[in-house]
């Protein structure tokens, strides 16, 4: 009977064991890193020598490193910087981005792939030995970014009665990075009887360029478009929403133009306010930034094209 006890026990803990290896435990911390769209050049597609009886065959890797979905109206991949009379069979218009969910608390962001192929024409004809284009890789599309982190509220920082709080209004780092190329990497809490402001520094922190968010925008970010992105276009991004625990003080936030907030060498900084506080005692609370914005970001190869005869 003993045994018999010890085998059921043995067993049970067995069956724990291999449940709680077969559950997937969701992530406490995943809305971090400065990436949106990661793309790779598969190495040897473009080799770096081609003969010009040979195709241009160029395949990009696709990862979705950040917390926002890819794939929208307008997100698109280019290919430029050869000669359209040299190479031909590229489409200026680019390639749509594949559909791909951003991280989250259950796993890593989407994955996908996209090839462009040309055709070289000979050589010979032109009376060139060789031709050494750099191919441009240029990445268009909308992205979000979405930080929260807990901020406190004392709508009687100056009291002088002799009384316990629960917390003291201090800055937020708020992480540095939200899984987003755009991060709110400060909020400074300046608390005052019955309101508290806040200063919310906006950085573009993805090494790339963020621009106004909207499917006009997204096409001139191409590097085939006749206009291109315009200095009022770029630096700028879209302030959704800024919220102390799902209400929103969006109204009270400056400088806005027309909703966007600009940047200036990759830094902006706008000052939001809570007023009417209700309570008297301090308290924790979590203040939101939601924000859109398009973004570019390129990457290039150099190739020689060798003539055969």
């Amino acid at each position: 009977m003993k045994r018999g006890w010890i085998f059921i026990l043995v067993l049970t803990l067995l069956l724990v064991a291999c449940t709680r290896q077969g559950t997937k435990e969701p992530q406490q911390n995943w809305r971090t890193g400065s990436q949106g769209l990661y793309v790779q050049l598969v190495p040897n597609l473009p080799p770096p020598r081609i003969y010009d009886d040979q195709p241009l065959e160029v395949v990009l890797d696709l990862e979705n490193r950040g917390a926002s979905t890819l794939g929208g109206v307008g997100d698109r991949i280019y290919l430029s910087g050869f000669d359209p009379n040299i190479i031909t069979g590229i489409s200026t218009i680019g390639a749509q981005i594949p559909s791909m969910e951003g991280k989250s608390a259950f796993g890593p962001g989407g994955i996908g792939t996209i090839s462009f192929k040309g055709t070289v024409r000979a050589l010979g004809f032109r009376n060139v030995d060789k031709y050494s284009p750099r191919l441009l890789v240029t990445s268009c599309y909308g992205y979000e970014t979405i930080a929260s982190d807990n901020v406190c509220i004392d709508p009687d920082p100056f009291t002088t009665a002799t009384t316990t709080k629960v917390c003291t209004p201090t800055a937020v780092s708020m992480g540095g990075s939200q899984g987003a190329p755009v991060s709110v990497s400060s909020v400074e809490v300046e608390p005052s009887p019955g309101r508290t402001r806040f200063q919310i520094s906006v950085t573009n922190v993805g090494g790339g360029d963020v621009f106004k968010p909207g499917g006009q925008n997204t096409q001139k970010c191409s590097p085939y478009h006749a206009d291109g992105l315009q200095y009022s276009d770029v630096d700028s991004v879209q302030v959704v929403d800024v919220s102390i625990a799902g209400v929103s003080i969006k109204s009270s936030c400056k400088p806005l133009d027309q909703g966007n907030l600009r940047l200036t060498k990759g830094r902006g900084t706008m000052f939001c306010e809570l007023g009417n506080i209700a309570s008297s005692a301090a308290y924790t609370t979590p203040l939101t930034v939601d924000l859109k914005y398009g973004y570019r970001s390129t990457l290039t190869r150099d190739v020689t094209i060798l003539r055969v005869s």
